[in-house]
């Protein structure tokens, strides 16, 4: 045998034995058991959740497939079974065809409640997309109670209208960078925002205004204390002005 058919022989053999060996690793090595630990989620809600990315993982290349950018964990922020927001923290393979996932969970940002004009109630919880989900938390949440019609949801009720979102997301987020532990706002028919910070005094917020703005302008003012004394005796703080105005309850 010539040199060249020699070279040619051994060059064939390797890029057969590579070949073979990565459809050894793509087909061999693939997902076959998904196992989810998170110390601080429901069990009950862990074993759906994991159920959930078991079928989206499952038969998915061990080595080669990006689980961490899968879209899942997209798919699990927007389900509205869920009381929580889920994603992966760190994951660990064991080949050949064991995935298991760490899992981190985030609380729901607020809730939102409607109640119509029957007196009937409805309630969700949101993260930081507008997604409903059903309220399945037992746990505190900043709550928005809504008086009024459902037009501030979607047509097929799975979504929260995207202004409205926007600005009960900006007034959460507000209120936890100045520290200011607000119970709930209160929005009523008259489109009055009645903001309950637990104390005896009411304050009261403007739709029309960015709550980033309108929460600096409260943070400034809860740190004056003879204000703070003004305003617990007269009962009310009205934020809708150029300047702060206060005044009795009505």
């Amino acid at each position: 045998m010539s040199i060249i058919k020699k070279q040619y022989s051994t060059y064939l053999f390797f890029v057969s034995v590579l070949l073979l060996t990565s459809l050894l690793l793509v087909f061999a090595f693939r997902v076959k058991k998904v196992s989810c630990y998170q110390p601080e989620a429901k069990l009950e809600e862990l074993t759906q959740v994991c159920q959930d990315i078991n079928a989206a993982f499952v038969g998915k290349s061990l080595l080669f497939f990006n689980f961490s950018e899968a879209e899942i964990w997209q798919e699990l922020a927007e389900k509205s079974d869920y009381s929580q927001l889920y994603y992966l923290s760190s994951l660990k393979k064991i080949p050949p065809g064991e995935l298991v996932l760490d899992l981190d969970s985030k609380l729901p940002d607020y809730r939102l409640r409607i109640i119509n004009e029957q007196q009937e109630e409805q309630s969700f919880i949101l993260n930081q997309n507008s997604h409903l989900k059903k309220d399945l938390s037992q746990s505190q949440l900043f709550t928005i109670v809504y008086h009024g019609d459902e037009e501030i949801l979607s047509k097929n009720k799975q979504y929260l209208n995207d202004d409205y979102h926007q600005f009960f997301l900006s007034l959460k987020t507000s209120l936890d960078y100045y520290q200011i532990n607000a119970k709930n706002l209160i929005w009523r028919n008259n489109d009055l925002l009645e903001l309950d910070l637990g104390k005896s005094y009411l304050v009261i917020l403007d739709k029309h205004v960015d709550p980033k703005e309108t929460i600096k302008k409260l943070a400034l003012i809860l740190e004056d204390k003879t204000v703070i004394d003004e305003i617990q005796k007269q009962g009310v703080l009205d934020l809708r002005f150029n300047l702060p105005v206060i005044r009795e309850k009505p």
